[in-house]
């Protein structure tokens, strides 16, 4: 709704969340490279990070040069060679020190040429050689990158794990590897090396970042795929409390209904279901579902015998009606749709063509949800829901003035739908009238002056103003309120939203208020995955890592769209690759470095 959204503040720190710390480099860029990873830096001697500087280079050249010609005219190489001029080590025990560096470095530096020809094989060959006699760093970066260039990337990695087991902070080959597990659906691993080229600094900052980035959406989505497989046939949670509650909370109660007979256990359940679902408190949801899936199962059964029986059929309606709502909260739209179908056959309902509408809008399908807010405003002119959800579809699609049309009719058929009133100041928020939005809430404040919705939702508009402080204040009035007032309002967002605001202002004593907050809406509310989320980004501040993963974890079970999901499992993925970066030594030893500087510089 609001810019203080727990699902708003972990994307505008979603850095946070990423497995990359905030060390940064100006060298040479990943992007460029990429685009030479294959033409690596075939460098002589040990490796090192550090600039070479010109003079040095032309040394190297010369160098190059000469011990290139004196090794391919078969009569002055370096190494020792056999009958046929191929290299002949089987005498290798008996080198001297010198002797071995001298040959390694020759073999390293044939092994050059044959790359810049294009003669991987032989390269590999020569570089295999080469490490024999020394396992240098360098030798095992060349040979990787001549794995590369063949695309044998198990090798790339076995050649670079091997040079980072030498040379532990050498960025080239966390790089390389970083790539080659990309290349092997390893994306895990992949990020657990980009975030350690992250903090080596050595390559830009931001165009590692967009790697890792890019790593971590596909492992992401590539867990959350295996999940969606493994879950395939399942039935999804129900929402949370919140969240049906504020969604109900636009009918009007409706627990009774006509013929109702006492001695029927088809009516029976269906009227404890109505009842439930009004009652608005926790686990009434779950009752009020299976008792209208019992209603309905009955129902169905009493029409095989009696089909033209018109009170039959309307309280038949009623149960399809809340089993397709309740099938479609929990992610079934294709049964929901079919059960509101039933209903629709059996005696058309305002409310029942809100929900088709409702379906068709979460497909995409825009002409449809329309024709079916027609239809209930057909059957029921002066329904105040239809237009109050069809002005919600209208301000989702940026609609805004049809959106201000349908909200203003809403409160003017009932003057108690306390959201329609609400929704119209929202809306003249986002109009930048901001005298109209102060005089709508004064409106609603004071034809509702006991309603935790209205310091709420006002709240957010403070919070989306950045005026914290106020916005805080109004949330301590709501929830009050809402502990004040039976069954559930609001629920936890007013817990949720200064929580979130106390983190904007990031101290000790708001951290520990905004951690208490969110333990206590998700005891409160166990299946709000915003709760949890935003527990889970505390934890991870904590450092309780298990925490947090599980958290994560159960926040993508929770969510209902496809996108939801896989932000919370992003989350999770990038959590454990943070669990795996403190748990390395060097890597976590580069964070603690890192986080030394900052705090010098007095930045954290």
């Amino acid at each position: 709704m609001s810019d203080n959204s727990v699902s708003s503040f972990v994307t505008r720190n979603k850095t946070a969340i990423l497995a990359t710390a905030a060390a940064g480099g100006a060298a040479i860029g990943a992007y460029y490279y990429y685009n030479q990873l294959q033409r690596a830096e075939l460098g002589s001697g040990s490796s090192g990070s550090k600039k070479t500087s010109k003079s040095e280079k032309k040394k190297r050249a010369g160098k190059k040069k000469k011990d290139s010609s004196s090794s391919s005219n078969g009569s002055d190489v370096v190494y020792p060679v056999d009958a046929n001029g191929q290299p002949d080590l089987s005498k290798k025990d008996e080198f001297t020190p010198e002797q071995v560096d001298k040959y390694a470095l020759a073999l390293k530096d044939k092994g050059n040429e044959f790359f810049k020809a294009k003669d991987f094989e032989k390269a590999i060959e020569y570089y295999t050689l080469a490490i024999s006699l020394k396992e240098d760093p360098v030798f095992y970066s060349n040979r990787s990158a001549a794995y590369v260039s063949i695309n044998n990337f198990e090798k790339v990695v076995e050649d670079t794990t091997a040079a980072l087991k030498l040379k532990p902070d050498y960025s080239k080959c966390w790089l390389r590897r970083a790539s080659a597990y990309e290349n092997l659906g390893q994306f895990s691993d992949a990020m657990f090396d980009l975030s350690a080229v992250s903090l080596l600094g050595e390559y830009s900052g931001q165009s590692v970042e967009q790697l890792l980035e890019r790593n971590m959406n596909k492992q992401a989505t590539k867990v959350l795929g295996e999940k969606l497989k493994e879950n395939q046939g399942k039935e999804s949670p129900l929402p949370s409390n919140t969240s049906l509650a504020s969604f109900f909370g636009i009918f009007n109660p409706e627990t009774s209904f006509d013929d109702y007979d006492g001695e029927n256990e088809a009516d029976v359940e269906l009227k404890k279901g109505l009842e439930n679902l009004y009652k608005c408190q926790t686990g009434c949801y779950e009752l009020a579902d299976e008792e209208f899936t019992k209603a309905a199962e009955l129902y169905k059964k009493e029409l095989e015998s009696s089909p033209d029986n018109e009170s039959l059929k309307k309280k038949a309606a009623i149960a399809f009606e809340h089993v397709g709502i309740f099938k479609f909260f929990k992610n079934d739209p294709i049964t929901a749709h079919i059960n509101l179908e039933e209903s629709l056959s059996l005696n058309p309902r305002p409310s029942t063509y809100i929900y088709m509408a409702l379906i068709m809008a979460d497909k995409g399908e825009a002409n449809q949800y329309k024709e079916y807010f027609d239809k209930a405003l057909e059957l029921d002119p002066n329904c105040s829901a239809v237009y109050y959800h069809r002005g919600q579809m209208h301000f989702v699609v940026e609609n805004f003035k049809e959106a201000g049309a349908d909200f203003d009719k809403a409160k003017e058929l009932n003057p108690e739908n306390i959201f329609a009133y609400i929704q119209c100041a929202c809306l003249a928020f986002r109009d930048d009238r901001f005298d109209d939005c102060e005089t709508l809430f004064s409106e609603a404040r004071r034809k509702f002056p006991t309603a935790p919705e209205v310091p709420n939702f006002y709240a957010e508009i403070l919070a989306a103003k950045n005026s914290l402080d106020a916005a805080i204040k109004q949330y301590d009035i709501a929830i009050k309120l809402e502990d004040a007032l039976p069954g559930i309002h609001v629920g936890i967002a007013p817990m949720i939203g200064k929580a979130t605001a106390l983190i904007r202002n990031p101290t000790v004593e708001n951290f520990v208020e905004a951690s208490e907050l969110f333990e206590e809406a998700c005891k409160i509310d166990p299946r709000s995955e915003q709760a949890k989320i935003g527990l889970a980004q505390l934890k991870l501040q904590q450092e309780e890592i298990d925490d947090a993963i599980q958290l994560f974890e159960d926040a993508a079970d929770l969510s209902r769209s496809f996108d939801e999901k896989l932000q919370a499992t992003t989350f999770a993925e990038a959590t454990k690759v943070q669990k795996k970066i403190r748990a390395d030594p060097f890597i976590k030893g580069k964070i603690d470095e890192a986080i030394a500087a900052y705090r010098a510089q007095g930045l954290a």
